[in-house]
């Protein structure tokens, strides 16, 4: 289970252990915890699911909890402090807690992603700004009504994907 960030900081991953403030490196768990509790046993090298926790996969969740919003799979891979070849071992591993719905892929417009965990089993709708892709949860979701018309038209197996794409004030004023 996860337990208090030690006052040094967090002690598992280069990535958390490098950041110069220790505030910020501790934030976002203590903001995230709340919806994570399920993923501690990945955190305490349980296996995910079939999976084995690997110090790769250790430093991957470990830089994913630092983000206070969705970031590319780049972003992650530097967070993480992994060498650039292993950006395949990062979308593997993105996959996987896609796989147990404890992350969330969000489609940009131009055909990328970025990423964010979630609440194991949720999932969540953004406005994204369309020049710097800054992605904000949207606090709706309409897929309880699409469902029910989808399974009045004999639809099965329904999923949706609600994106809503934009400028932010910033990029507006640019």
């Amino acid at each position: 289970m996860i337990g208090p960030v030690p006052p040094g900081g967090h002690t598992r991953g280069a990535a958390l252990q490098s950041s110069p403030n220790p505030q910020k490196r501790r934030s976002p768990l203590f903001l995230l915890i709340g919806r994570l509790i399920p993923l501690g046993f990945a955190l305490s090298r349980r296996d995910l699911y079939g999976s084995r926790m690997t110090k790769k996969r250790e430093q991957i969740l470990g830089a994913l909890l630092t983000f206070n919003r969705p970031a590319t799979a780049e972003e992650i891979r530097e967070r993480a402090e992994l060498p650039s070849s292993d950006l395949v071992t990062i979308y593997r591993n993105l996959e996987t807690f896609e796989s147990i719905q404890a992350l969330q892929r969000i489609p940009l417009e131009n055909g990328t992603h970025v990423f964010e965990l979630t609440a194991l089993g949720e999932h969540y709708h953004h406005l994204i700004c369309r020049a710097c892709h800054k992605a904000e949860r949207l606090n709706l979701c309409i897929g309880k009504d699409v469902e029910g018309q989808a399974k009045a038209k004999g639809y099965t197996n329904i999923a949706h994907v609600l994106e809503v794409y934009g400028l932010c004030e910033d990029c507006e004023e640019t």
